[in-house]
């Protein structure tokens, strides 16, 4: 579950019940989501966690998407490893696993005064393990850890794993798992794991028997004894595996890789272990405490840091950009929709209108007094729809496609796929708007230029935050309402979509006119297609806009982003406006009727009066 959703719903529940129940509920309904059809889009579709490319890392003749990954006191039994893979994740660490298995590692305990985790002893067996990575197809590199019997164990693991962990520092036991690690197809690396809270002076000369001996790496395992029987993983071990990593590294040299976790749960904590020494870290407890985004964040506070030491590349033309083409679309959509708030604030009707019905506008209002004020209803809400959405295309192209921010890319053309495509709804009514033919068929060209365009790289421009602040908590009660904005504008686009193909009119509509559908279907035969034909293209574009909110909530989420703050103020307060003046204006006042645009209001602007202080504030105050 994303942030927003988990620090202010999920985790405040599950901190509640009973640390085994939690964990059981938690894992189960991300495992089981993963393994639904639709389920791995969803999880990739709310959390866009997916790792930049340039944090691509290779170690171990194995290719990492990023130095970030989750070490096995999350998962103990594999119930949801698919799922954590997609959390922009370059690596898991399962296990321990023995032949049997032991225990059953269902003991646990949530330390939450000190923000860590105490796991009770045992193992999953090698027969769960196979079956396991049978049903979750990973995405990323795996490394087995291996408890006892790791000769036998070494020659019956899947194929696909090509990195295995060892707790022994027998030389003996070491020489022979070697062996047998070279002897299978394909060979496996033995990397040795050693706990944070091993007394590093005593166990040096082993270590560096285990190097001689050709062990290929070193794990440094983020838990400590618990003073009963177990471990302890969390925050109290953050220190004692930053001095492990530090002593390692000068023990070892720059030669041997070292992968370590222990207390990872915030972003500077990662760094500080990367800058000890380790090359790859590792998320446990942090996932629990702070967030399932904490890895994202991690691989943020990376990628500023991997973009500056990219080299520069030639600047393609401006018309070889994405964002040309997007900006000149929602201009487009812009222009057009000022002229058709003109229109229908005055006028109502255009010549094609009256053309096609046969009939003047004055005429219009013989059939029924309030047939045009309810027409110019229904066009002013669009209208002020189409400026929002135009205005959201300039900005987002402007400054999100063209700094390469994939994110805004993707929420302009699914939002504008989206609109296109409710062209073709009241088609089925027998009326085609040969304007809106037009202006759709001009607009939709600088689309697919658009597509076919470039996007271009995308260079941070300011550090993400290091560490989790109160600008940052409260910043995820705003993300979580402008997330629900966004659903409720998609929920009401699909809504009035269907009323105009079906019925055309709702009880509200045929109270404000006093009269029946059936009775402006016989004053007019095509009357009915003409106001079908509006609510269509209405709830076609409030798809569209629903889109073009919703996306930026979930993926565009950045401190110092002022200018997606006013950019949604702004485009919002217009689209309501127009929606809500409108209806005072012809004195359609019915609450039912009135009450979502309301609703959605208040709901858009509380969610940015909670996120001001985050959006607009460009670093973090300390």
């Amino acid at each position: 579950m994303p942030d927003w959703f988990y620090r202010t719903v999920t985790q405040p529940i599950l901190f509640r019940l009973p640390a085994p129940r939690a964990r059981d509920f938690a894992l189960g309904f991300i495992g089981r989501l993963a393994r639904l059809p639709p389920g791995p889009f969803l999880i990739d579709f709310l959390g866009h966690m997916r790792a930049d490319p340039r944090l691509r890392r290779s170690l171990l003749d194995t290719d990492f998407p990023t130095a970030v990954g989750l070490s096995p006191w999350l998962d103990t039994r594999l119930v949801a490893t698919e799922a954590l893979s997609r959390f922009g994740v370059g690596f898991i660490e399962v296990g321990p696993v023995s032949l049997e298995g032991s225990g059953s590692g269902e003991s646990v305990k949530c330390l939450v005064d000190q923000q860590a985790l105490w796991i009770g002893p045992g193992s999953i067996s090698l027969a769960d393990l196979n079956r396991r990575l049978k049903v979750n197809g990973l995405k990323v590199p795996l490394i087995v850890r291996l408890d006892h019997d790791s000769e036998h164990l070494l020659r019956e693991l899947p194929d696909s794993v090509r990195l295995v962990s060892l707790t022994t520092l027998s030389a003996e036991h070491l020489d022979t798992a070697l062996e047998t690690a070279r002897s299978v197809s394909p060979p496996r690396h033995i990397l040795l794991c050693i706990n944070a809270d091993q007394d590093l002076d005593a166990i040096a000369p082993m270590i560096e028997a285990a190097l001689r001996l050709g062990v290929a790496g070193l794990i440094v395992d983020g838990s400590v004894k618990a003073e009963s029987k177990g471990r302890v993983a969390g925050l109290p071990v953050r220190e004692p595996a930053l001095e492990q990593v530090r002593k390692l590294r000068q023990l070892v040299g720059a030669r041997v890789p070292i992968i370590s976790s222990g207390g990872v749960h915030e972003p500077a904590h990662a760094l500080e272990l990367l800058s000890s020494g380790a090359d790859l870290v590792q998320v446990d407890t942090g996932l629990i405490y702070t967030g399932p985004g904490l890895p994202k964040r991690i691989n943020d506070c990376l990628l500023y840091d991997a973009a500056r030491q990219s080299p520069s590349k030639e600047q393609p033309r401006i018309a070889e950009l994405t964002w040309f083409w997007t900006t000149l679309m929602g201009a487009g959509m812009l222009i057009g929709g000022l002229l058709a708030l003109a229109i229908a604030a005055t006028k109502v009707v255009l010549p094609y209108d009256e053309a096609y019905l046969g009939i003047s506008a004055t005429q219009l209002t013989a059939i029924n007094p309030r047939l045009l004020a309810f027409m110019a209803h229904d066009r002013v809400t669009l209208a002020g729809s189409m400026v929002a959405i135009g205005l959201l295309y300039v900005v987002l192209s402007i400054f999100g496609i063209r700094r390469g921010l994939h994110w805004a890319r993707q929420a302009v053309l699914v939002s504008a796929f989206t609109g296109f495509a409710s062209f073709f709804l009241f088609l089925g009514f027998g009326y085609l708007d040969t304007f809106h033919a037009f202006v759709t068929a001009a607009l939709l060209q600088l689309l697919l230029l658009g597509v076919h365009a470039r996007l271009g790289v995308y260079t941070p421009a300011t550090r993400p935050d290091l560490h989790g602040d109160r600008a940052w908590r409260l910043s995820l009660w705003g993300q979580l309402l402008l997330v629900f904005h966004g659903f409720a504008l998609l929920a009401a686009g699909a809504v009035i979509s269907l009323v105009g193909v079906t019925q055309v009119f709702v009880h509200e509509d045929l109270m404000f006119m006093q009269t029946t559908a059936a009775t402006l279907a016989a004053a007019n035969p095509r009357l009915v297609p003409l106001v079908a034909h509006d609510r269509a293209t209405l709830g076609g574009m409030l798809l569209a806009v629903g889109w073009v909110f919703l996306l930026p909530a979930l993926w565009g989420y950045r401190r110092g982003s002022s200018w997606l703050w006013w950019t949604l103020l702004i485009a919002g307060s217009i689209a309501y406006a127009a929606g809500i003046v409108v209806h005072y204006a012809v004195g359609y006042l019915s609450f039912k009727h009135l009450l979502p645009a309301f609703g959605g209001y208040g709901l858009l602007l509380v969610g940015l009066i909670l996120s001001y202080p985050f959006l607009t504030t460009k670093t973090q105050k300390h």
